[in-house]
């Protein structure tokens, strides 16, 4: 009896140690492999290169595929916004004479409806891209990955962005497409393309956070271009030169969408690196909130999206949370580097649509970097002492903690529109359904201790 007691005694001491190497194994592992995916996400030096019609550059793009935001569906569980935008771009792009032919041939697969994400993409809230329609093309100089994302209609809160597809929607569209778009383009071939970090740097220390205020940047971002536009034009300014000034004037969203293609091709070159813990993208359909993690490769992991009755921030025109609708988004995809409701320390003005006071916006901020890898270089925050913006979401944090990524919202409405801004908190399941498969102890299963290192750099 005696023995065998020893001996039990000796083999669990035994199998204590060996999960204590494989432990911190794991550890050493996603330790260095984080590294690596966070280094390529601050690295990342994004330049506004170029615009051109989606079907000319986007990577798989043909004349019968429409892209959409969010983690991919049947074309048969789209029911609001997002599938009145896609029957719109079907019905702009002539590939259907009305709604019921639309339909029918995106029932049969006649007409495509694909992710964004899969073509290196990216769509604020319907998401919607044809073949035709002009997207921003931004490259990541460290490493020549290339990210689109569409230009916007303008000014108008009817847009197919906003899940709303009429006459007036195809005009504008028409109008970016056959008019501004070519200026633009010819304006950014003179200007050998436009380097984004020092204007993101410059926004957030004027009050952006980059998503739901970039009123900073796009003044930034029209200068620069407008003075490309005075010396391309010389002596005498072409009436498409005058159209790209309005426009310029009156698209508020346009340096969302250039940042949010900055932000995707930074994202996608700290992807796919076995082992990393780092979220790499995240966005809606209009039914689910999805995210994708480094080391676990093109997988979504998705959970239902919480009731509209639990977003806060300020509506237009009177409008309720009962009046609003998820359309989809993927301008998540800026909080991924550590902006958006990631910085909203930074975004005083959004007081009303964020947390609420400028306290609650410093609270908010500082809470960020309890579920980040580090601290970003370039993109600071004027109000808590210049220091980087919480940048790198790691999933296991997020697990361990329960806190989750603040972002910052665009608010639709039910019937199709733009209602404001809110404060979006995603649900926690589909972070603990991907730190479960990567199979690193969480403080869930092992209480009290956490399985995530002291971040580099970070002032306890």
């Amino acid at each position: 009896m005696t023995g065998h007691a020893g001996h039990t005694g000796h083999t669990s001491h035994t199998g204590t140690a060996d999960r204590t190497t494989t432990a911190d194994t794991v550890r050493t592992v996603r330790d260095a492999a984080n590294a690596q995916a966070v280094a390529r996400l601050v690295e990342a030096r994004p330049v506004l290169e170029a615009v051109a019609p989606a079907g000319d550059v986007v990577p798989g793009m043909t004349a019968r595929t429409i892209l959409v935001s969010g983690p991919p569906m049947p074309w048969r569980s789209y029911e609001g916004g997002q599938r009145r935008a896609v029957i719109g771009a079907a019905l702009y792009e002539g590939l259907a004479r009305d709604e019921t032919e639309a339909d029918a041939l995106l029932a049969d697969g006649t007409l495509t409806v694909r992710a964004s994400h899969n073509h290196a993409t990216v769509g604020s809230l319907t998401g919607v891209c044809t073949a035709s329609m002009p997207v921003v093309v931004v490259r990541d100089e460290s490493t020549g990955r290339r990210a689109f994302c569409r230009m916007n209609e303008g000014a108008d809160r009817a847009s197919l962005t906003f899940g709303v597809w009429d006459d007036g929607v195809g005009t504008r569209l028409r109008h970016v497409c056959e008019v501004v778009s070519p200026a633009l383009a010819e304006t950014l071939d003179h200007m050998g393309g436009l380097p984004l970090t020092p204007l993101i740097r410059r926004a957030l220390s004027m009050g952006d956070d980059l998503h739901s205020r970039h009123k900073a940047a796009g003044a930034l971002f029209r200068a620069t271009v407008l003075d490309a536009v005075l010396d391309l034009s010389a002596r005498r300014v072409e009436e498409r030169h005058r159209a790209l000034a309005s426009y310029l004037r009156s698209a508020e969203y346009l340096f969302l969408h250039v940042v949010m293609a900055a932000a995707k091709a930074a994202a996608d070159g700290a992807s796919g690196i076995a082992g990393s813990t780092l979220v790499t993208a995240m966005n809606l359909n209009e039914r689910q909130f999805g995210l994708r993690v480094s080391g676990l490769g093109q997988r979504w992991f998705t959970a239902p999206l919480p009731p509209e009755s639990t977003l806060r921030g300020r509506l237009y025109d009177g409008w309720t949370t009962d009046d609003l609708a998820y359309v989809g988004g993927e301008s998540l995809i800026t909080e991924t580097i550590g902006l958006g409701g990631m910085a909203a320390a930074a975004a005083m003005p959004l007081q009303d649509h964020s947390a609420g006071t400028p306290a609650e916006m410093i609270r908010l901020t500082e809470r960020m970097y309890d579920i980040t890898l580090t601290e970003h270089p370039e993109y600071r925050i004027p109000a808590l002492a210049y220091r980087g913006v919480p940048c790198g979401i790691d999933v296991l944090r997020v697990a361990e903690t329960g806190v989750v990524p603040a972002i910052h919202l665009g608010a639709t409405l039910r019937s199709g529109g733009h209602a404001g801004a809110v404060l979006f908190r995603p649900p926690i399941e589909p972070f603990q359904q991907a730190a479960r498969l990567l199979s690193v102890p969480t403080a869930s299963s092992t209480p009290g201790t956490s399985s995530t290192p002291a971040r580099p750099g970070r002032t306890p």
